[in-house]
């Protein structure tokens, strides 16, 4: 059972949303106001689903908060803000899925799943198909501890960027077009192939010199050797 942290300050929302997660079986936590929502992550949370517009902290704010202190909590921002840049922008500041409002209780369900299987650690069936550990040229990926080092230095990634440097370091010298990235990682339909940019761009921004990744223009994108 996961703890899924809902911060909206619309009880309709509360009230639908946590009638549909309970169904599914998760421990439904609540909060109406940002500052509430801080005080509910420190006291635990599985998945946190954000809007943006609150009474007191924005959610912007509220996801740099989170991502300064805690990268690896899974956040699905659920905003009215449906235009591209609005969504690019929580995407750019850490956020793993967005969903405008209005949607479908179900898909939000659907959606949370998919982040908590990504939290998870691979089963014994899978763990044949998962080294405990990628390297390469410098880099360190560490599966089961998901944890990621660039040299001696930890590196901080959000579920989705670990999940991408993940793929990128199975397949080291394998091109991925944006469209093959979004099936491996957002089965459940994404609906803007930008958010891979974005999430390329946010990992060449923390690993620095560490590595590379190229961008072969019209193809797409794979591992390079770096600095």
């Amino acid at each position: 059972m996961a703890r899924v942290l809902i911060i909206d300050d619309d009880e309709d929302v509360q009230a639908v949303l946590g009638r549909y997660l309970s169904r599914d079986g998760h421990d439904v936590a609540s909060a109406l106001s940002g500052h509430a929502a801080l005080e509910c992550v420190e006291r635990g949370a599985d998945v946190a689903l954000l809007d943006l517009t609150l009474p007191d902290l924005d959610g912007l704010e509220i996801l740099r908060r989170l991502r300064a202190t805690d990268s690896r909590l899974p956040v699905l921002i659920l905003s009215a803000r449906g235009e591209e840049a609005d969504r690019l922008l929580g995407l750019g500041l850490g956020a793993d899925d967005y969903v405008v409002k209005p949607f479908s209780p179900r898909e939000i369900c659907l959606r949370v799943a998919a982040l908590l299987r990504r939290q998870a650690p691979p089963s014994e069936d899978d763990r044949s198909e998962y080294a405990n550990v990628f390297r390469w040229n410098g880099i360190e990926l560490r599966t089961e501890e998901h944890r990621v080092f660039a040299g001696k230095d930890e590196v901080s990634l959000t579920p989705r960027e670990f999940d991408l440097l993940l793929l990128l370091l199975r397949h080291p010298r394998q091109l991925f077009s944006r469209q093959a990235i979004l099936a491996a990682l957002w089965p459940e339909g994404y609906v803007s192939d930008h958010v891979v940019d974005v999430h390329l761009a946010s990992l060449r921004r923390k690993l620095g010199g560490a590595i590379q990744i190229d961008n072969v223009r019209g193809v797409g994108f794979r591992l390079g050797a770096g600095d």
